[in-house]
């Protein structure tokens, strides 16, 4: 097959481009061909098989109109003629707002498309954009949609929300792990990891781990967001900066997660939370707050990590402590987690991903 994916960029390490990097490289071992066309100019910063073709934007000024409306249409352009250039066999969205570029983009090129999203319905279209732009996106988002030849979301829990759309198709996220280290000792370190950003709560988790009568565990928080300044002021107010750290992006995050006893996912709202499958994957004893969407697809309570009530702090810093007491329930549980590898295994996920490819690309031969 002759696959086009569109995303907006590759130049952050975002869930949704992890997905599509990981996907595109497998599939080319498979034999297809993959090319990417990119909706910005910035540099890819990950590493794809040098078989994989990029197509950047090349902007043009249109004075006659609005610089929002003069880049969608932009946008929309260059998928269209991006499109019609590499001829594929589907063209693939990656993203919401960007999904609905590539639906108006691909059908003006004639050509079957796939959307897929990687975040909850309701989060979907919402960061960092007011009121009036988030309304006006998600009414794209339901003209749109339906024009799509198959929609592919993440959780059960989703699909009903897109009653909108004919074919629908549930897919998880693919894991990836290294192991790159054989063996590394476990210490009393609760991990959390993701964007700083009001939305994973790791506010909540600080305040969680304040309540802890144990004092000889430590809380890492990895990664960097904007809410940096707020979340060390909380550690200020909490005279906790000996106990709590912000270490920032770390490169080599296997060592982090297999050095972590426990793994807090403390998130208001989720997609397909993979900092979770990732630490289950390394075999982190598992705790995530049973926000919308995602963490009740992946754990199973009390048998491969725990749910606890979404933004319970109180509850949360009291399963932790019992986990924290409990050597051989963190055990067994890290164990029984180490089976989401299997799950999520790239060949399994990627069958999938061809199965819809091949069955979208027959019932919907491109319109010459």
């Amino acid at each position: 097959m002759k696959i086009a994916f569109v995303i907006h960029s590759l130049s952050s390490l975002g869930g949704a481009e992890k997905i599509l990097v990981t996907l595109a490289n497998h599939f080319v071992t498979m034999g297809h061909d993959i090319n990417i066309i990119l909706l910005s100019n910035s540099n890819n910063i990950f590493i794809l098989d040098n078989k994989i073709k990029l197509f950047h934007i090349n902007n043009t000024k249109k004075k006659y109109l609005p610089k929002k409306i003069q880049q969608i249409t932009n946008q929309v352009e260059h998928i269209a003629n991006t499109t019609k250039k590499i001829d594929p066999d589907i063209v693939i969205g990656f993203v919401a707002s960007t999904n609905i570029l590539t639906v108006i983009g691909a059908k003006l090129a004639s050509y079957p498309v796939i959307i897929s999203e990687h975040s909850s319905y309701h989060r979907s279209l919402s960061n960092e954009r007011g009121k009036i732009e988030t309304a006006i996106w998600r009414f794209l988002r339901r003209v749109t949609y339906p024009l799509c030849n198959h929609l592919i979301v993440l959780t059960e829990e989703d699909r009903p929300k897109y009653h909108y759309v004919k074919d629908i198709s549930i897919l998880k996220n693919p894991l990836i792990l290294k192991d790159k280290h054989s063996y590394i000792q476990k210490e009393n370190i609760i991990l959390g990891v993701g964007r700083l950003t009001h939305i994973k709560g790791f506010d909540m988790l600080i305040e969680a781990f304040s309540m802890l009568p144990n004092n000889s565990w430590r809380l890492i928080i990895a990664g960097e967001g904007s809410e940096r300044t707020a979340l060390e002021d909380l550690i200020a107010q909490l005279n906790l900066q000996h106990k709590i750290s912000l270490v920032g992006q770390i490169d080599d995050m296997e060592y982090l997660y297999k050095q972590a006893s426990i793994f807090v996912l403390s998130s208001r709202s989720e997609g397909f939370p993979g900092a979770l499958c990732e630490a289950m994957g390394y075999g982190c004893c598992s705790i995530a707050f049973d926000c919308p969407t995602g963490p009740k697809e992946i754990i199973s309570h009390n048998q491969n990590g725990v749910l606890v009530e979404a933004n319970n702090i109180a509850l949360l810093s009291q399963t932790i402590n019992q986990l924290i007491n409990d050597d051989k329930k963190r055990k067994q549980l890290g164990d029984k987690a180490k089976k989401i590898r299997d799950e999520l295994d790239i060949k399994n996920i990627s069958k999938k991903w061809e199965t819809i490819l091949i069955n979208t690309i027959h019932n919907n031969k491109k319109v010459n």
